[in-house]
């Protein structure tokens, strides 16, 4: 038994290689009305497009809307992550995917006189992580039990050698702030994790739940900068005894600058730190760069993008290195006609 693959053990026995953590959402946004653009800050609303679809002047103006991340839009949010694992106990590069599923949804509330938007984003992704499922058993056993029992030490020898396919944990998000176009943003609410996995290998099995803040600027106009960030954080509070505690916080900043009234071109990549690790294992801090514009399919209004990621710092144990992020959002109608 070589000591890197006591360590892999030790590592297997407590927690989740595949960073099963419910992802936070990215930016939220802001759809149009049914039969026109909404009315955001007292501002005009806009005629609606034809049946063909939304015109030029509809497309800059949805643009902006899905921007801001406590808009009043509706939108099916559809987010691919692909991802390089590497570090210490990681055999060579490995490759884990996430699709996430984000319905995004905006309610209306009267404050003070004031227009509201209360944001509720559910998050359920599906993921292929380069473990094999048996893995799971080895979560809340220690390395000596493992090395001890021949059949859990051959699944820990051979856990890299197959792959595993299901949903993961799901999250949800609710964020509450005024309701502005651009300048300043800022909303609060709360964010849960509940443990939906349906393997151990693809959740944390911990029932979380912790706060959310929101704080961005945005440019009312192309040739400014759209910058922001959205931290959350969540302690666990119930689930399987066999598995960790949890502290975790994600941080996703955005960087942006509107190169039309369509386009961005910056990075919205997520910072996390697990309080749990020991410091070499704590934090992973990326850049990025990506492009994003709002376009038409048929009579629908869509927002694509596409950014490439780099960890400048990841835990050495096991961290991504890289990873491709592709977001294809339809924009839907707001039911409150907003």
């Amino acid at each position: 038994m070589t000591e890197r693959n006591k360590r892999l053990f030790g590592i297997l026995a407590t927690t989740c290689l595949a960073c099963a953590m419910a992802a936070p959402p990215d930016q939220c946004g802001a759809a149009p009305g049914a039969e026109r653009l909404p009315d955001l800050g007292g501002t005009p609303a806009t005629p609606a497009a034809s049946s063909d679809g939304p015109s030029a002047a509809d497309l800059e103006r949805i643009a902006q809307i899905t921007s801001n991340p406590l808009g009043a839009a509706w939108m099916l949010w559809l987010q691919n992550d692909t991802s390089e694992i590497r570090g210490d106990l990681v055999p060579g590069g490995q490759r884990l995917n996430t699709t996430r599923f984000q319905p995004v949804m905006s309610f209306p509330i009267d404050v003070r006189d004031q227009e509201w938007n209360l944001i509720v984003r559910p998050v359920i992704q599906y993921q292929s992580v380069p473990l094999d499922s048996r893995a799971g058993q080895l979560f809340g056993t220690s390395p000596e039990t493992i090395v001890a029992d021949p059949e859990l030490g051959q699944i820990a020898a051979t856990a890299w050698d197959d792959r595993t396919n299901g949903f993961g944990d799901t999250a949800l998000l609710t964020l509450l702030g005024p309701n502005r176009l651009d300048g300043f943003i800022w909303g609060v609410g709360a964010s849960q994790i509940f443990p939906t996995a349906e393997e151990d290998v693809l959740g944390q099995g911990k029932w979380q739940a912790g706060p959310a803040v929101l704080l961005a600027r945005l440019a009312p106009k192309p040739g400014g900068f759209n910058f922001g960030a959205l931290a959350q954080h969540w302690w666990s509070y119930a689930g399987d005894s066999d598995r960790e505690a949890t502290s975790q916080t994600d941080i996703q900043y955005f960087i942006n600058y509107r190169l039309s009234g369509t386009e961005l071109v910056g990075m919205s990549p997520n910072i996390r730190f697990d309080w749990t690790q020991d410091s070499g294992n704590q934090l992973t801090r990326p850049i990025g760069l990506g492009y994003s514009n709002a376009v038409k399919l048929g009579p629908l209004p869509v927002r694509i993008a596409l950014e490439a990621q780099y960890s400048v710092i990841a835990p050495d144990n096991v961290g991504s290195d890289w990873n491709v992020r592709l977001l294809f959002i339809p924009v839907i109608p707001n039911p409150f006609g907003r």
